[in-house]
């Protein structure tokens, strides 16, 4: 009878065992490094800048770039730069607005990364964006009681600046390649006034009438594998030019 009481609790204390061990691998280990995991700096270009005429009254089209680090862990500074064009023909207008913007900010990734080689991001962010651009009215035509009225205005330079929110999300598809989507919202700060006529395009924002709008991106990315931070860390390591270790010389029966 003891060995089969034994015996049943040696098989109770297994299969306990067993239980908590499943137990361990179901639950994540917490992440507690501080270092950081993707290195160098990630480049990106936007898909679809080049075909906004797609979605947008009028011809717009342009070009955008972008550039992030991993300054902490789940911290990303992000600088974007891009060339935005406007273009409206009809029979009473011909409109023309470009101009360079620029955007600074940062993201914030979301998800919880359980190994070192992981680099999915979800994250939220927030940009604030400026240009400086000129608009150009070719030609307009007004129609009246008395006839039409054709005139024009010439180049116009202005400012304009704005803030955005942002959630997206990239994804490592291949080492060192992303694809990703971002969804944004925009709040323009001030609106430029040049009397006549008014400003209708900003740059890298869209049309100047609206307070708010919404835009979204889809990007490439390649992740230059240039770890700028551990030739810093080995440079501060070596000794300085010029200096060599001194060594005693052994000394000399007389």
């Amino acid at each position: 009878m003891r060995i089969l009481y034994y015996t049943f609790v040696l098989c109770l204390l297994a299969v306990f065992s067993f239980g908590q061990a499943e137990k361990e691998k179901k639950v994540a280990p917490k992440r507690t490094d501080n270092f950081i995991r993707m290195r160098g700096i990630r480049v990106g270009m936007d898909l679809t800048r080049p075909f906004q005429y797609l979605w947008v009254k009028g011809t717009r089209y342009g070009y955008e770039f972008s550039a992030d680090m991993e300054l902490r862990p789940n911290l990303f500074p992000v600088f974007e730069n891009g060339y935005d064009i406007m273009k409206i023909t009809t029979k009473y207008i011909n409109y023309k607005g470009q101009g360079t913007y620029s955007r600074i900010g940062i993201d914030y990734n979301l998800l919880e990364a359980k190994s070192i080689n992981e680099r999915d991001l979800f994250y939220v962010g927030f940009r604030y964006g400026f240009t400086l651009a000129n608009q150009q009215v070719k030609q307009y035509m007004i129609d009246s009681y008395w006839g039409s009225t054709t005139s024009q205005f010439g180049n116009q330079s202005y400012f304009a600046h704005w803030g955005e929110i942002l959630v997206g999300i990239k994804g490592e598809i291949f080492h060192n390649f992303y694809m990703g989507w971002s969804v944004r919202g925009k709040v323009r700060f001030n609106k430029a006034d040049l009397n006549m006529p008014p400003v209708y395009f900003i740059p890298g924002y869209g049309h100047a009438e609206k307070k708010f709008t919404l835009d979204f991106t889809y990007s490439v990315f390649y992740n230059l594998p240039w770890d700028f931070r551990k030739q810093i860390v080995n440079k501060k390591a070596e000794p300085a030019k010029g200096t060599t270790q001194a060594t005693k010389k052994p000394a000399t029966k007389k």
